[in-house]
């Protein structure tokens, strides 16, 4: 009897604080894992392993760059699970957004926290050209290429001859093979994972009580749903410039025309399925008021690895991220706009923490070792 009672004793304590989940709560946890990345049709590249490896050479390189400084890991960092670790980004000359990962990029529907580009290989391009990120034109883009003979030899693989004066047509195949490396850069099976497959000790009774708050209560599911967590969608969430004021940064309401006149879009002339869904949607989008100062919605896995956070780095840990939405107290409204969604959490501590512990349950483990580095 003292050995029954002993036990019962401990298995007690050990499901101290432990949440139960209704059924319907659990088919909503249900709908966040596995996360799988679906085909992008206008890359016919995106599985060519040559491809890949060309991109993932030009990733690491920094010949690629005006100052031979800077190349795309510069900022995507590896170690850092793909980003830079400060407020904004620093290319040739500072700019005005943090670097988002580009670890599991594939999932998104937009890309750029305006959404400027609707296609992965649609972003590399404008990368590379902007003064301040590599300040490299197109044209010198493919002179490297073409001069180096190990990158000329993976182009020939991947591509066929290499047509020099067609430069529009060959910086679309840069962008497409380097979309095809960063399709590899996966890391999408996290603790978090391994508990809705049946683990149940995968999760820390703290970040089990999270993940309840999240689905629930915490209202996080209205922006961060699906196994990618994220709507996809761009939102005004009412954090302030990094020096104060008003908002400053137009956000989604600046990058649709980009998007529209894009030479490098879903639909346009060097993509390989234009009529796609992709571009279909792309096509019949247009400029709204609210897109005033909105920014995409970013995937919460790996979160707990990529601070700061916000389109500009304005919060530095995910404790201020959380206070932000619990309060709202110095939310900035662009034009009297407000995401009418957002209402004050008025989290304690217990739940901050909580929530904490269930967002650090999804960080995956990076990538195979091989992809990490220069080839």
């Amino acid at each position: 009897m003292f050995i029954e009672l002993c036990c019962l004793t401990l298995l007690s304590v050990d499901n101290a604080g432990a949440p139960t989940f209704s059924e319907k709560e659990w088919a909503v946890v249900q709908s966040l894992s596995p996360a799988i990345v679906e085909k992008d049709t206008t890359n016919k590249y995106e599985h060519n392993e040559n491809a890949a490896l060309l991109g993932h050479a030009i990733f690491f390189d920094q010949r690629f760059s005006s100052t031979k400084k800077i190349s795309c890991a510069t900022c995507h960092t590896p170690e850092k699970y793909f980003t830079d670790g400060m407020a904004v980004a620093e290319g040739i000359q500072q700019t005005t957004r943090n670097t988002p990962t580009v670890l599991n990029a594939a999932h998104q529907r937009w890309f750029f926290w305006d959404g400027r580009a609707d296609t992965l290989w649609g972003q590399p391009i404008q990368t590379m050209e902007h003064p301040d990120e590599m300040n490299m034109s197109r044209e010198q883009v493919i002179a490297t290429v073409d001069n180096d003979d190990a990158l000329s030899e993976l182009w020939a693989k991947a591509f066929g001859v290499l047509q020099a004066d067609d430069v529009d047509a060959n910086s679309a195949k840069i962008a497409k093979a380097l979309a095809s490396y960063i399709v590899k850069l996966e890391a999408s099976h996290a603790p978090f994972d391994e508990f809705v497959a049946g683990d149940t000790e995968a999760l820390s009774f703290s970040a089990q009580r999270g993940l309840k708050n999240f689905i629930g209560d915490g209202g996080c599911l209205r922006c961060h749903f699906g196994p990618w967590f994220t709507d996809g969608a761009f939102h005004s969430v009412g954090v302030g410039p990094l020096d104060g004021g008003p908002l400053q940064d137009s956000g989604r309401a600046g990058a649709i025309e980009k998007l529209k006149s894009s030479q490098f879009s879903a639909g346009g002339k060097h993509s390989d399925d234009p009529m796609s869904m992709r571009a279909v949607i792309s096509k019949h989008i247009a400029k709204r008021r609210e897109d005033w100062g909105a920014f995409r919605t970013p995937s919460l896995r790996n979160v707990a690895e990529t601070a700061p956070f916000m389109h500009a780095g304005q919060l530095k840990t995910l404790d201020d991220v959380l206070e932000h939405y619990s309060t709202l107290e110095n939310f900035v409204s662009a034009d009297h706009h407000r995401e009418t969604i957002l209402k004050p959490l008025n989290l304690t501590k217990e739940q901050k923490n909580d929530l904490i512990a269930f967002l650090k349950s999804l960080t995956s483990p990076l990538p195979d070792s091989s992809l990490l580095t220069s080839p």
